[in-house]
């Protein structure tokens, strides 16, 4: 159970700040809260009364939400620029998966009224809901929610947790201390502050995440999206061991740091789904897939040219949608 918490709660850490405003729970949505958390535990039971104002749970009558994680590339600390890292996570609350599909960003896309550009350029053109148009338009997804943070807040989460165990090889560490020693000029720190000295199992610190996370020319954009991945999956397995008391700490100091439109009546229909479960079953896919698309370079600017129908149905298959 503290399992699934945990996880919850790593996704649904950014969206603290949707609910700094809201002092109590309306009466619906503790209504709604309840009946979700009676449904998990008596799911044979033959009626219950509602009150005329109820609606469907976040994930509606298919059973699955989509929640849209941003991570923003600014320097600053303000949402906005680039989208660097757009990550679809999709919770099916009848199973228990959840599945979840990395866009590359460099992906050649039409953005609705801005003509064609790369991905990551949606969002500094309009945002998440210019981003969530352009995603249904060119690979017939559904977005529920997002929540979109500053990079940076990657590496504030990795240092409030105690940093993350992180393997890294001889080519990674040498090009993470060149990343290093770039952020440590931006913030006037020694020069070789934080430079890893040996590769292997280490154990990172906040910004040692980030610059990991980031390494792009050692290889290409798709090694760097398996990267953040395993930062993801490594900042999952730090906040499962960590109490509550520390996990309610961690939320406390995030409040105010997003951009997000998903409600708290949305956050505790997702809550009471996940509670259903003992385990969760997590797989994850690449868009564009292998052999869905082709690199090409316009007016000296490198672009991966989607075969949009096989991207759709790759993201069909994956989904197992009809």
């Amino acid at each position: 159970m503290k399992r699934l918490l945990c996880f919850l709660l790593a996704l649904l850490l950014p969206l603290a700040s949707a609910w700094a405003e809201e002092t109590a729970l309306t009466d619906e949505e503790v209504t709604q809260l309840l009946w979700e958390m009676y449904q998990t535990e008596n799911g044979d039971a033959e009626f219950v009364v509602l009150p005329d104002e109820y609606e469907l749970p976040a994930e509606g009558k298919s059973g699955i939400y989509n929640l849209l994680l941003l991570g923003i590339d600014n320097p600053g600390e303000a949402i906005t620029g680039r989208s660097d890292t757009m990550l679809l996570a999709c919770f099916n609350a009848r199973t228990g998966d959840l599945k979840l599909i990395s866009f590359m960003r460099d992906t050649y896309v039409a953005i609705p009224r801005h003509g064609h550009n790369k991905l990551n350029a949606a969002y500094s053109y309009g945002g998440a809901d210019l981003l969530t148009e352009t995603l249904g338009k060119s690979f017939g997804v559904r977005v529920d929610g997002y929540v979109a943070v500053n990079y940076a807040l990657m590496a504030q989460l990795v240092d409030e947790i105690g940093g993350i165990e992180m393997d890294v090889s001889d080519g990674e560490r040498r090009k993470l201390n060149g990343i290093l020693e770039y952020y440590n000029y931006l913030r006037d720190a020694p020069r070789d502050e934080g430079l890893l000295t040996e590769s292997g199992h280490l154990t990172l610190n906040g910004l040692q995440t980030m610059s990991f996370a980031r390494i792009r020319k050692l290889d290409s954009d798709f090694m760097r999206v398996q990267r953040q991945q395993k930062v993801i999956l490594a900042i999952y397995e730090k906040l499962r061991s960590l109490d509550m008391l520390s996990l309610t700490r961690i939320i406390n100091a995030y409040i105010g740091k997003v951009n997000t439109n998903v409600t708290l009546a949305q956050a505790a229909s997702l809550v009471a789904g996940v509670l259903g479960f003992d385990q969760m079953k997590i797989e994850t896919l690449r868009v564009p897939a292998d052999g869905a698309y082709t690199r090409q370079t316009l007016n000296e600017t490198y672009y991966l040219m989607p075969k949009l129908e096989k991207c759709q149905d790759a993201i069909r298959d994956f989904l197992n949608a009809p």
